[in-house]
């Protein structure tokens, strides 16, 4: 859920249940120069309104609570590829989208080096 100021989306959510049958719900972006690093209630609050127009939980407890701060490169870059020993790279730099973009990248970075070395 992006939320900016003035702006109160009610209209995305994610839902995920584990095999114990505890649901991690989500997912909210707040974006700026500098970032709180608290959680904001009604953020989740939103959230827990939306999913209930589709589906409906036993107990609507939050147990947890975490956020993530994505940093940027200030350098136009837009991700970070670091060797730091033979056979380990640090890839990182996909802000809020990794789990969709991460294996497409880490292809692309794996792909360029071979393509580099003749065997």
């Amino acid at each position: 859920m992006d939320v900016s100021v003035g702006e109160t989306p009610t209209d995305r959510g994610m839902v995920a249940q584990n095999h114990t049958g505890e649901i991690t719900i989500g997912d909210s972006h707040e974006y700026g120069l500098v970032y709180d690093p608290f959680d904001k209630d009604f953020i989740n609050q939103l959230i827990i309104k939306y999913l209930k127009t589709f589906t409906h939980f036993k107990d609507n407890s939050i147990i947890q609570t975490w956020n993530g701060i994505y940093p940027k490169m200030k350098n136009g870059e837009t991700e970070l590829v670091i060797a730091i020993a033979p056979g380990v790279t640090i890839i990182n730099g996909l802000g809020g989208n990794g789990m969709t973009l991460s294996f497409g990248l880490c292809e692309q970075v794996i792909g360029a080096r071979f393509s580099s070395q003749t065997l």
